[in-house]
């Protein structure tokens, strides 16, 4: 319970600390752009003015924010006028004879880079200059997304947010198994462990918790940084049966800062509407978590070697340095945000002789976003990771194939400090599992199972801050 205590008052301080800035839009000196909450006087270049039918006055930091927010109140005639920075000589100009270029190597605010022009010359010779497509307002106003993009939970987007964009999160993530695993077949442990006088232990249920800070930068247009700090808390219960039809149940636990990872995504190609982008993706984690070395008093009947006493699922590190590249490909369609990842990590030996399976991992995120504050999505991804080895033999029970389904959803709730909040929440479970097991005889000669927990069920839920410097243009 204490756990679930530690996840309400981290989630709950930054509600009650913000909640005075709710309404901060209507009274506060310095004006901020209404869709994504960022200063107007850091792009004064860019913003675009909007005055309502009832003479309200609503900014935006540039044109991508100016058309989600015409989009979001209907339309065009919702509004007595609509007003944007000519680019060239920086006057107010009406956003329906501007013209626009999007796609070029200029990024002045949010993405879609949309920069307006006062005259269909300069916008050509522009174009010319830095590339992109020309367009008028009617086509622009089509074309755009309420999100420059959308984050999935279990994959990464191939979108790189523009140069200074950063955002800092806070996560709580649990985890639950509590099913016997045989390859694909399940069962209760319980059940699993009376069934078998010869069998000597099974894991009977898992629980991990996990709180974390993360970081987003992006220190290019190109190049986004990604860096994780976790706090785990794991606990895992074994039925045990040193006699026959005796069956007792062990708990262990460990807690403490685990691997921090770290990532960087490159974007190699994006189309010149900002609706299909592939980024390749490489990461390291740090060895910060504890891998306890301790090895086992008695030696395992499989590989006839003592081994490390304390399972994977209770380590709160690798003890070395992992290593994963992959690819990332993004698509959207006005609304739909499709995201696909192929990734995989190699895991070196550590200096106790023990290495955790290397993982190869691809997955799919679909994403809905009726509007600029909302998300809900589905994403589904198969991992398949081979066996630990400890002293250099494979062990029989772990590695295997999973497949997870999860459905997510963020919601942008506040516009705060040049920048917004959103709070983001995912729920899954494995759809499908064939987890590697093994097959071993006792001192007597009798069978028993080594086998692994499968099922149950995962959860995530964040809050996120996002901001950016404004590029000097």
């Amino acid at each position: 319970m204490t756990k679930y205590l530690k996840m309400g008052l981290l989630l709950l301080f930054p509600l009650l600390f913000m909640s005075s800035w709710v309404y901060a839009d209507d009274h506060q000196e310095r004006p901020s752009c209404r869709v994504c909450g960022m200063w107007i006087d850091e792009y004064k270049k860019s913003s675009a003015e909007l005055v309502y039918k009832d003479g309200k006055k609503e900014f935006t930091c540039g044109v991508a924010c100016m058309l989600r927010e015409i989009e979001d109140a209907g339309g065009i005639d919702a509004f007595e006028s609509v007003k944007v920075h000519d680019w060239v000589s920086g006057k107010l100009v009406d956003a329906e004879s501007a013209t626009y270029v999007v796609g070029s190597k200029v990024i002045p605010d949010m993405v879609p880079n949309y920069i307006a022009f006062a005259n269909r010359n300069e916008a050509e010779a522009f174009a010319a200059k830095e590339g992109g497509d020309i367009m008028d307002f009617n086509i622009a106003y089509e074309d755009v997304s309420p999100v420059g993009t959308t984050a999935p939970f279990r994959l990464r987007t191939a979108v790189t947010p523009g140069k200074g964009n950063f955002s800092v999160g806070m996560v709580y993530g649990y985890t639950q198994k509590d099913r016997i695993k045989n390859g694909s077949n399940g069962s209760q442990p319980y059940d699993f462990i009376s069934s078998n006088r010869a069998q000597p232990r099974a894991p009977s249920q898992f629980e991990g918790h996990q709180q974390a800070i993360t970081f987003n930068y992006s220190p290019t247009d190109d190049l986004a940084l990604f860096m994780n700090v976790p706090w785990m808390e794991r606990r895992s219960k074994t039925f045990t049966q040193a006699v026959p039809g005796r069956i007792n149940e062990e708990v262990g636990n460990e807690n403490g800062i685990g691997d921090i990872t770290i990532e960087g995504r490159y974007n190699l190609w994006r189309s010149t509407r900002w609706d299909k982008f592939a980024t390749v993706l490489l990461g390291t984690t740090l060895p910060t978590g504890q891998f306890t070395g301790t090895r086992s008093l008695t030696a395992d009947p499989a590989t006839r070697t003592r081994l490390i006493a304390t399972g994977p699922a209770l380590q709160l590190g690798k003890g070395v340095a992992s290593f994963t590249g992959g690819l990332l490909y993004s698509e959207r369609w006005k609304d739909w945000w499709l995201h696909t990842s192929a990734l995989y990590t190699v895991n070196p030996e550590n200096d106790d002789d023990f290495s955790f399976g290397d993982v190869a991992n691809i997955g799919v995120a679909l994403h809905y976003t009726p509007n600029y504050d909302v998300m809900v999505g589905v994403e589904l991804d198969t991992s398949y990771s081979e066996k630990n080895q400890d002293q250099g033999q494979k062990i029989g029970n772990s590695g295997g194939t999973v497949t997870n389904l999860a459905f997510v959803g963020d919601w942008r709730f506040l516009n705060a400090f040049g920048g917004n909040f959103k709070l983001r929440g995912s729920v899954g479970l494995p759809i499908y599992e064939d987890l590697n097991s093994r097959t071993v005889r006792n001192a007597r000669g009798q069978p028993f199972e080594q086998v692994q927990l499968g099922d149950g069920f995962f959860g995530n839920v964040a809050i996120q801050w996002t901001f950016r410097d404004s590029p000097q243009m």
